[in-house]
């Protein structure tokens, strides 16, 4: 009976991860996220690819909602205000399988999006360095969570390859 059991609860910890995984708390394609003072809930840009596995240069990032907190792993678009004033992005220069886009909530700092080998990386400039853009941090004002008191950004140096970090007061 025991062995049944321990080899049932194995089963169960080694999909976890897997779970996870389905659920959008990681992905292969995730380029960055955004994290929130406000609470954990994660905004998440993943590579758009065509099916050809190619750029699409059109819509080259699929921009979600990460539950973290009241349904854990549930996974949500963005409404048409949060694409528009928020989290939603524009596309600046297009090239051969790579294009700039800047932020729709941060539009000085354009981020280019291109092929290394097998992996599509967004780079961006943080601390007055190329850096590949791991995540943002978006600190609200204590006062009124609708406004922003800085903006972290967080990559690896594309020099150094060490992680670099540049915080930004709005």
């Amino acid at each position: 009976m025991y062995p049944k059991i321990i080899t049932t609860l194995w089963i169960v910890l080694l999909a976890c991860p897997l779970f996870a995984q389905e659920k959008g708390e990681t992905s292969a394609n995730r380029l960055f996220h955004i994290e929130r003072s406000k609470n954990r809930n994660l905004v998440c840009y993943d590579i758009n690819l065509r099916a050809d596995g190619l750029l699409n240069l059109k819509q080259p990032l699929e921009v979600y909602w990460v539950n973290r907190e009241e349904r854990p792993g549930e996974v949500k678009g963005l409404s048409g205000m949060e694409r528009r004033f928020a989290y939603g992005y524009k596309v600046t220069q297009t090239g051969d399988n790579t294009c700039k886009v800047t932020l729709s909530a941060y539009p000085g700092r354009e981020l280019t999006i291109y092929r290394e080998g097998d992996n599509y990386l967004c780079t961006i400039e943080i601390d007055g360095q190329q850096a590949i853009l791991q995540k943002l941090y978006v600190k609200a004002k204590e006062s009124n969570s609708l406004m922003v008191e800085y903006v972290e950004l967080t990559g690896i140096s594309r020099t150094t390859g060490q992680q670099v970090t540049e915080r930004v007061a709005k």
